[in-house]
């Protein structure tokens, strides 16, 4: 029995960040170092693209990837964020969907390093 002060052990019933999961919304007890193993499996696959939420984590691959062509472009038009693989085609569609279907004022907001 558990002791007034005592925190009771939670079961992990998300993934693991060793997984690679596509949104890293759905890690158990996620934190930096979680967030980096995360990144590090889905690099190395070349899965450059990783969602947080509607937060699209993009990791730069320094090498040129097939992920840009006119079908990857195909793949995302018309769909929702969900129904396809992380990539800024997705997000770029969610974008131009919310511009014509939503009467408020949009904003994309684009942050990070390059070299």
């Amino acid at each position: 029995m558990a002791g007034v002060l005592e925190r009771p052990r939670l079961v992990a019933s998300g993934a693991r960040p060793q997984d690679g999961v596509e949104d890293m919304t759905v890690i158990s007890e996620i934190d930096e170092t979680g967030i980096n193993i995360n990144l590090r499996t889905r690099y190395k696959r070349d899965q450059i693209y990783t969602y947080t939420g509607t937060i699209l984590v993009a990791v730069n691959p320094y090498k040129l990837l097939p992920i840009y062509e006119k079908e990857t472009i195909e793949k995302y038009n018309g769909k929702k964020m969900a129904q396809a693989p992380p990539h800024v085609f997705a997000m770029a569609e969610a974008a131009y969907y919310h511009l014509q279907h939503t009467p408020k004022n949009q904003s994309c907001v684009i942050s990070g390093e390059s070299g």
